[in-house]
């Protein structure tokens, strides 16, 4: 139970970094001719990803090691 705590815990932090960066990033930036702002939005546009991939990981690690999803709804 500690495990399944501190994984939600994990989980929503990443969640969070991961919708920041996400708002962060502006699609039409990638073909900004200034290439300061189109290296540090496809900086931040990589930042998301990853954090997103995190997510992905955790996700497979609840799956695998049958945590339960903190938005799981108990029947």
């Amino acid at each position: 139970m500690y495990m399944n705590i501190k994984l939600q815990l994990l989980e929503r932090q990443i969640a969070e970094l991961a919708k920041n960066y996400r708002a962060d990033w502006k699609e039409k930036l990638w073909e900004s001719e200034s290439i300061e702002e189109y290296g540090l939005n496809e900086f931040i546009g990589g930042k998301a990803e990853a954090y997103e991939d995190c997510l992905d990981l955790l996700h497979n690690i609840k799956i695998n090691n049958n945590y339960e999803h903190p938005h799981k709804k108990i029947k």
